[in-house]
């Protein structure tokens, strides 16, 4: 029994001319491009930043960027996020994550960073620090429920970081739960972890 007889193919049927192969062969190599720079964008991830556990040097800066806009220092807040280090505390708190766990956390941070391309024509941490904090918190309203999740998430690291100085508690006037030193000053987050930072 001969085998079933195939339609013949749009190339033979002659429907395919020069300019459509030109269209589809570019926008498969369009298509290439766009993936390979969002695979480098959110997965592309570099060592360390020096100092740091995890996080590399575009991730610690976003991180940076976002807490100082949340936490821009007096009159609002008592200290400003880079006077805490608010970025170190991430990167510790990133590290003691599960490998999976610190990826996808590193991908939410590259993907909040280009968030805001397509609507203001800039990455988030080089946007000025108003317009920044109100595209971030843009977040957490929004109608996505997988953004709405990344803002908590980021969020919960920034605050945990930020409030976990003494310096913080002792402005804010915070004395409940673990008692101040006398002297409140910024604790080894390093030796709380039993880790050091890395070169």
């Amino acid at each position: 029994m001969p085998p079933p007889r195939l339609p013949a193919s749009v190339l033979s049927a002659g429907r395919i001319d020069r300019r459509t192969l030109l269209k589809v062969a570019g926008i498969g190599g369009l298509s290439l491009v766009g993936a390979t720079w969002a695979h480098r964008t959110l997965r592309g991830f570099g060592p360390p930043k020096p100092g740091f556990f995890v996080l590399d040097e575009l991730e610690a800066d976003v991180v940076a960027q976002l807490a100082a806009a949340a936490f821009p220092g007096p009159p609002e807040w008592p200290l400003s996020a880079d006077e805490v280090n608010v970025a170190a505390f991430v990167d510790l708190y990133v590290s003691q994550l599960y490998a999976d766990l610190q990826g996808l956390l590193r991908t939410l941070v590259r993907a909040v960073n280009v968030s805001t391309l397509a609507t203001h024509g800039s990455t988030m941490r080089l946007l000025p620090a108003a317009e920044r904090l109100s595209a971030w918190k843009a977040w957490s309203g929004s109608t996505v429920a997988v953004r709405r999740a990344a803002y908590q998430s980021l969020t919960f690291a920034m605050h945990l970081g930020y409030f976990e100085d003494d310096r913080v508690r002792a402005a804010g006037g915070l004395t409940r739960g673990c008692a101040l030193p006398d002297a409140a000053s910024r604790p080894d987050l390093w030796t709380m972890v039993g880790g050091r930072r890395g070169g």
